[in-house]
């Protein structure tokens, strides 16, 4: 810097504008004169340094009587104005001396350890005049407060705005921005020059989720890929690649490569409105350069926090065992200057991707409400609502259900039972239609329930000669939107529930209609106490609750950016009161399946409960109201912070549940109900109470395509809760359970071990949902003195070793093994006979109560049971005897006359006898007889009532071992047993050699190791 005053310059100063930390600020002509406080030499010289490589904007630099002063000039346009004033695709020449004169800017940025802040088109001064060449200034606000010491321009590389589009996927959960940040940035902005769109849906959805291993950006289109110069596609797609070591590593490379680009279509053809970018005299090749000054002035504090902010950035992107650290040298920097005591002020921001996409109701997506909602769309996104429909065993079995029920020569593509009926439906003897009679896309009205908003699923066509294409899996005949399941656009689109005269009439399957004498019965007995849409998709959908409708413009419903476009009405009162409300829930958490239960045909039921869980909830909310308590919601558990968040600190006590933090940290409890901090929308200026999207619950997907790292993500939100969902199952699955060893004793030569198991947690039954394939039981382990095992029961070694209750000598998923009928037989049956671990109990547990003696397995697993003969004897009191000779437990027995429409079972024997328990939800007899059909009753006494605790105890001969005797009981979970997931497996694996699965097997043997054993608690027990 030389001694030499602005005025000579042509800066004259002229009013002063206000302080930045130790600079004034005064206008001068077009630009900004700076002044220094303290004679800073040294921090203007960087600042002036660096304005020669694009940043900062700071074009003449003195020093004269007053001190050091600096004059910035920056273009008065911002690349985010330019992009609203010219939308669409812009010539690829401009966008690279755009491109190019950025990556300058971030490579002196790199070479100088230095972070700018988030580059962003706000953050780019850009000037397009047609008879001026191209100005591209990086603004680096964030960089050049912390250098002067400004409070307000000072704060690091975090922004809670629009900014969030911009950002490679595994930076979103923190919204933490880095040079690298900065270079995918870069990436992007590129991409949507050229191509005038957004790279991942025009809404920021693939940033929204959050998948390190989303789906490649599209190519550019071939309109516009031919006139690219060759090269710059394929950069620009590595810039923007899911996976972060695929991408350019540092800036230098990406300005070598667009350099390369520009001049070799320079030399071809100038741009039409532009000129290429100019270099000032004293530009050089932008490296260091000394000090003008012999005595550069000494370091200052400012410069010392931009360090450590630098720092502290490198910290942060660590594992949580450096958080300490990070917050003890965060201290000391707010006590040397208050430069980072206070967040920026929020940017004003409003969501024009989205606003200038037109959509309807059938073409809403998540990615449309991911660009103003990133939170709740990548909370989503990793939920099981998000996977409804992707489901690998939801397919599997929807598709085996319509193929096999009802399959016959007549009908030889199955009946599709569950699907449309259309002129082609397969029929009865009695010409009464099969297909559709369970009830017409039974399945898909919930687990892709935007299939409802306009339907890509064709009518089920079983005959022969029929339109194969209507029998392929779901996930293969849905489009995009229903593929997304339980989405943002379902649940916000619904109304309220269904209702008898309603003026969209009922909607999902409020009734079955029997094949066998045409007589419709009703699934919903709710209805005649005036409450409706319980079950069976029992919710009524509306577009206009969420969509801009031109019958619905005032301003009363309609939310506006600031820029004036619509973006989506505001929730009627009654569609936010149902949303919040445990029937909206309900309408698809109790699940009724078509035919009368043999056990719940005494209470009126001509249908069966196979999902109860909503209606366990009702019935414990009852009782809590009665005790003058408010029961907890459905949202309350499973949209709220419950059961806890992590805090910093060590663990006060040994509960595993702690383990689920990262290190550092320990587990927190909350009660239900508890809502988050937050902006609904990233443009919204409130701060809100707001419910976690998360949806916790018990299940991971199977599908392998959704990657481990997906489901297990480490460290915490801004809120504390955990980013796992791993971790966020087993805080549910630990909170929901207790496991006591009540008492054990020594009685004459036995020993007696009480084992006490409470549901502590939940508002309805454990296990829930499909409470039938959920496998909670105890690994009880005894052992002597010596160590030598008294006595052991429920040991499982590996996720796909089954429980040894029972033994499976043989499954058949054989779908060609046919009768004279064409009928197939014996389908998913199974030859099953007693393991070492059957169970012994007195009473037996599916009877219900809450006292045991015995031995044997402790599940909670409830059951299937089909109505049968006795072909041997039977006893006095109604039970088969057999012959003695059966080596299977239903060589015994036939099927019975089952009576779909009363639920009557004849048969020679009597009561609960005549019921024998089957293991899958539709299947045969065993593996050689019987058709393949649903379950004739359902077991739901097993599983645990809230707050009823359950005791087993073990009544063990000592068989001579001498004590004292150390027990140890565990209790476990698994989400499906994997003998369900092994006979699935082997059936998809026919079907796709037979053409059946356009996109592969619907369950491969691969996925078994999703089939995770949590542990839920331990408990240990020395007895003298």
């Amino acid at each position: 810097m030389d001694r030499s005053d602005p005025r000579d310059a042509g800066y004259p100063p002229g009013k002063r504008l206000d302080d930045r930390g130790r600079v004034s600020r005064w206008a001068a002509g077009d630009g900004e004169l700076w002044r220094f406080e303290d004679d800073h030499r040294r921090v203007a010289e960087r600042l002036y340094e660096l304005s020669r490589c694009g940043v900062g904007g700071f074009v003449q630099a003195g020093i004269d009587a007053d001190g050091v002063w600096l004059v910035r000039l920056l273009p008065s346009t911002t690349l985010d104005e330019l992009r609203r004033a010219q939308p669409g695709a812009w010539p690829h020449d401009r966008t690279l001396h755009i491109a190019l004169a950025v990556a300058r800017a971030l490579a002196a940025c790199e070479e100088r350890s230095l972070f700018p802040g988030p580059v962003i088109p706000k953050s780019l001064a850009v000037s397009l005049a047609d008879d001026e060449a191209i100005q591209v200034i990086l603004s680096a606000e964030a960089l050049i407060g912390a250098m002067v010491g400004d409070r307000a321009g000072g704060a690091g590389g975090e922004t809670g705005t629009k900014a969030l589009t911009w950002l490679p996927p595994e930076k979103v959960d923190t919204a933490t921005w880095d040079n690298a940040a900065n270079r995918y940035a870069l990436g992007v902005m590129i991409y949507e020059l050229i191509a005038g769109h957004h790279p991942f849906g025009g809404a920021g959805l693939r940033h929204a989720l959050r998948e390190a291993r989303e789906a490649e950006a599209a190519p550019f289109p071939k309109a516009i890929r031919r006139e690219l110069p060759a090269g710059l596609q394929s950069l620009v797609l590595r810039m923007i690649a899911p996976a972060s070591e695929r991408r350019p590593d540092a800036a230098a490379g990406i300005v070598d490569e667009l350099e390369a680009l520009v001049s070799g279509k320079a030399l071809q053809r100038e741009p039409a409105a532009t000129a290429p970018v100019p270099k000032r005299e004293d530009e050089g090749s932008c490296e260091r350069r000394p000090s003008l000054q012999p005595d550069p002035l000494p370091r200052g504090r400012a410069e010392q926090i931009l360090d450590l902010g630098w720092l502290l950035g490198v910290i942060s992107t660590g594992r949580w065992r450096l958080l300490p650290l990070a917050v003890g040298l965060a201290a000391c920097a707010v006590a040397l200057v208050f430069a980072f005591d206070e967040p920026p002020p929020r940017e004003e921001t409003r969501p024009e991707i989205a606003a200038q996409r037109v959509v309807d109701d059938a073409t809403l997506g998540a990615g449309d409400c991911a660009s103003c909602h990133p939170k709740h769309a990548a909370e989503w996104s990793q939920s099981v609502m998000g996977h409804s429909v992707k489901s690998p065993l939801f397919n599997a079995l929807e598709s085996l259900i319509e193929e096999q029920v009802g399959r016959s020569d007549d009908c030889p593509g199955g009946a599709g039972i569950l699907r449309r009926a259309g002129p082609s439906a397969c029929r009865a003897d009695n010409g009464l239609p099969i297909t559709g009679s369970g009830g017409e896309h039974w399945c898909v009205n919930c687990h892709a329930p935007g299939d409802n908003i306009r339907t890509a699923m064709p009518a089920w066509n079983g005959l022969r000669g029929g339109d194969p294409r209507s029998r392929l899996p779901v996930k293969d005949l849905i489009n995009e939107v229903a593929l997304e399941g339980i989405s943002c656009a379902f649940c916000h689109q619904v109304h309220g529930p269904v209702g008898p005269n309603g003026s969209a009439g009922y909607q999902g399957n409020p009734s079955w209609r029997s094949f066998v004498t045409g007589v419709t019965f009703p699934s919903r007995p709710e209805d005649r106490r005036g409450l409706f849409g319980i079950a069976n998709s029992g919710y009524r959908l509306d577009a206009a609750e969420l969509l801009f409708r031109g019958a619905e413009t005032s301003a009363q419903r309609i939310v506006f950016t600031a820029s004036g476009y619509p973006v989506h009405a505001r929730p009627t009162e009654a569609a936010r009161r149902y949303l919040q409300s445990s029937e909206f829930c309900g309408s698809c958490h109790d699940v009724r399946l078509f035919g009368t239960d043999v056990l719940g045909a005494r209470k009126g039921e001509h249908f069966k409960r196979l999902r109860n869980a909503y209606s366990e909830w009702a019935t414990w909310a009852d009782a809590e109201r009665a005790g003058g308590r408010q029961p907890a919601t459905c949202q309350g558990c499973h949209m709220s912070t419950y059961p806890g968040i992590c805090v910093l600190g060590d663990a006060p006590d040994d509960d595993p549940i702690h383990g689920t933090c990262p290190d550092g940290m320990h587990f927190e409890p909350h009660e239900p109900g508890r809502k988050v901090s937050g902006r609904v929308a990233i443009n919204s200026g409130e701060i809100s109470a707001l419910s976690p999207h998360t949806f916790a619950g018990v299940d991971l997907p199977l599908a392998l395509d959704i990657a481990d790292e997906a489901l297990d993500h480490p460290g915490v939100d801004a809120n504390g809760m955990v980013l796992s969902a791993r971790a966020r199952r087993d805080q549910l699955l630990m909170k929901s359970m207790s496991l006591r060893l009540a008492e054990a004793k020594r009685v004459g030569a036995t020993l007696e071990v009480d084992v006490s198991v409470e549901n502590i947690g939940a508002g309805h039954k454990i296990p829930a949902g499909f409470s039938q394939e959920r496998e909670i039981w105890v690994h009880l382990r005894i052992t002597d003195a010596g160590g030598g095992v008294l006595y052991e029961v429920g040991r499982v070694d590996r996720n796909d070793e089954d429980l040894k209750d029972k033994i499976f000598d043989r499954v058949n998923t054989d779908p060609d093994r046919l009768d004279a009928l064409g009928r197939p037989e014996g389908i998913f049956g199974a030859d099953v006979r007693d393991g070492p671990d059957a169970p012994a109990w007195s009473p037996p547990p599916e009877l219900g109560g809450q006292r045991f003696r015995g031995k044997g397995l402790i599940n909670f697993q409830n059951g299937f049971l089909r109505c049968v003969r006795c072909l041997g004897d039977v006893s006095p009191s109604g039970e088969c005897i057999g012959t003695g000779f059966e080596r299977h437990h239903a060589e015994k027995f036939a099927d019975g006359d089952y009576d779909i429409d009363t639920g009557e079972c004849r048969s020679n024997l009597s009561g609960r006898a005549a019921l024998f328990e089957v293991y899958f939800p539709v299947g045969a007899l065993d593996a050689s007889r019987g058709l393949p059909k649903g379950p004739d009753a359902i077991i739901d006494t097993r599983s645990l009532l809230p707050h009823r605790p359950v005791r087993y105890t073990y009544v063990l001969p000592t068989r001579g071992l001498a004590g004292p005797y150390r027990v140890e009981a565990r209790l476990m979970f698994r989400s499906f047993p994997p003998f369900l997931v092994k006979a699935f497996a082997g059936y998809e694996q026919k079907m796709a050699a037979r053409g059946r699965r356009p996109s592969g097997p619907l369950v491969t043997f691969d996925m078994l190791r999703r089939l995770e054993r949590v542990e839920l608690a331990k408990r240990t027990l020395v007895v003298p």
